[in-house]
Formats: structure tokens, C-alpha cells, sequence
């Protein structure tokens, strides 16, 4: 009988051990909530903004009339991508605004997906299927198309409509727009390629004084609903400031003239 008791004892122990360990299973699986093959349906909007969260390789920007430039660094990639992310996230859809006044289009390319196109004007911003133009985002919105136009604005671009046989370049004194001859469109052209950016223009006094010589390109846009004009003002002709009249926010581009050149 001693024998028959301590058996059933451990029978009892071994019994309990199972229990306990069962339930202390069946409470891990509750807690943590192990998925067994769960399928989750993504909402559209929330797709489109997990890609967003993509490793970004490239950015194409295409400025009407100026062509396509692209962006490679992987600083601004990085900054352009949180740029985005953050107004699909806090901005919101509201009635659709007037027609722009200058689209900036282009894609974001990634490693892992397919590119994704998008659009910025001043008022909205449009990332693949969605779209967001509210006000609370509307200065952010302005903010990172003034920072598209600033780096699609270069001596490369401008030069290379200048040399476009498609535009036309003026030379605009006393209101009167003058066709530039072939040599002198020729000579402003090789000024314009071989400028050099100004980064630091706080000091650039010039703004408040007539510039000594005033362009005008005339560029060949998709769109002929407008007159789309490209301005060069030269200072002491040894600086060249450049700025669109559809560009609602007054972004400028600031060059130093090479005197090589």
C-alpha cells in the first residue's frame, strides 16, 4: 500500500505540473496574442502611407519648362521623405482648390517597391492615390515646394533653357521686350552655365537697387492656358538673381558670374 500511495503521488505531481503549465501557456498566448495565420486587410490610405516609410533611393522633380534634375543624397532623401510622411499624416482633404499656377510633378524612387509619383503646388501636396490641401499643412505645403523649385533653380537648368531653341529670350528695357540677337543669346547663355550658386545671400544688398540689365525666357510648357516666363536680373553685372512670376512663393535663385566667362 506505501508503494501504491507514493506512485499515485507522483502521478498527481506530474498531473498538476501539466495543468499548471497549460494554463500558464494558454495566459502567454492571451497576453501577447500570437497570430496564427492572421491576415489584415490594409486600409488604401494607410498603404499609401506605409510606403512613405520606404528606403528611398532617388527623387525625380520635373519643373515645367525646365526639365527633370534629381536627387540622390541620402540626407535629403531622408529629409524629403519625413517631409511627406508628416503631411499625409496631419493634412486632410478638403475641396479642391483653384488651378495651379505652377505644378511641380515628379516620383520618389525606392529600393523595394515600385516609384511613386507626386504632385506640389502651393496649396496642395498629392502622394500616389492620396492627397491632402488643408490649411493646417498649407505653409508646410509652400515650404517644401519653395525647397523643390530652390534646387531644380540651377545654372545647368536655366542655362539649358536659355540654349533651347523652343524659347525665346528677351532682353526687357522700359517695358519694351527686345529679342536678344543669336550672338548675344549665345554670350548670356555661356554667363549663365558657368555661374556659380550663391548659398549665403543675407548679405546681398543689390535687391534694393535697379539691376543694370533685365532677361526674359519665354518657356515652352505643356500647358497653353499661360504665358510662362523665366526672369534674370543682373547686378553690377557681376550677379544674376532668377525667379519665376508663377512662383506664388517668391523663391529666388542667387548666382556669382564667372569672370572667365
Amino acid at each position: 500500500m506505501p508503494e501504491e500511495k507514493k506512485g499515485l503521488s507522483w502521478f498527481r505531481l506530474i498531473l498538476l505540473q501539466v495543468v499548471v503549465g497549460c494554463i500558464l501557456i494558454a495566459v502567454c498566448a492571451y497576453t501577447f496574442r500570437i497570430p496564427v495565420d492572421e491576415v489584415r486587410i490594409v486600409p488604401p490610405q494607410q498603404d499609401d502611407r506605409d510606403k512613405v516609410a520606404g528606403v528611398p533611393m532617388r527623387v525625380n522633380i520635373t519643373y515645367p519648362g525646365l526639365g527633370t534634375i534629381s536627387i540622390d543624397d541620402p540626407k535629403e532623401l531622408l529629409k524629403l521623405s519625413n517631409t511627406f510622411s508628416g503631411l499625409l499624416t496631419i493634412g486632410k482633404q478638403q475641396n479642391p482648390a483653384k488651378s495651379p499656377r505652377l505644378l511641380l510633378t515628379g516620383s520618389m524612387a525606392y529600393l523595394d517597391q515600385e516609384d511613386i509619383p507626386f504632385q506640389v503646388e502651393t496649396n496642395a501636396f498629392r502622394f500616389g492615390d492620396e492627397s491632402v490641401n488643408s490649411l493646417n499643412v498649407s505653409a508646410e505645403i509652400r515650404k517644401l515646394q519653395s525647397t523643390l523649385i530652390d534646387k531644380t533653380l540651377t545654372s545647368d537648368t536655366i542655362g539649358a533653357a536659355m540654349d533651347d531653341a523652343r524659347n525665346d529670350v528677351f532682353s526687357l528695357q522700359q517695358g519694351e521686350l527686345t529679342l536678344l540677337t543669336s550672338v548675344e543669346r549665345e554670350a548670356l547663355t555661356a554667363k549663365m552655365r558657368s555661374a556659380i550658386r550663391v548659398i549665403d545671400f543675407s548679405h546681398f544688398d543689390y535687391l534694393a537697387e535697379r539691376p543694370d540689365a533685365h532677361y526674359v525666357v519665354r518657356l515652352t510648357d505643356d500647358s497653353k492656358s499661360k504665358q510662362h516666363w523665366l526672369h534674370l536680373d543682373r547686378y553690377n553685372n557681376a550677379y544674376i538673381v532668377v525667379f519665376d512670376l508663377l512662383d506664388e512663393t517668391n523663391q529666388r535663385a542667387y548666382f556669382k558670374l564667372n569672370d572667365a566667362s
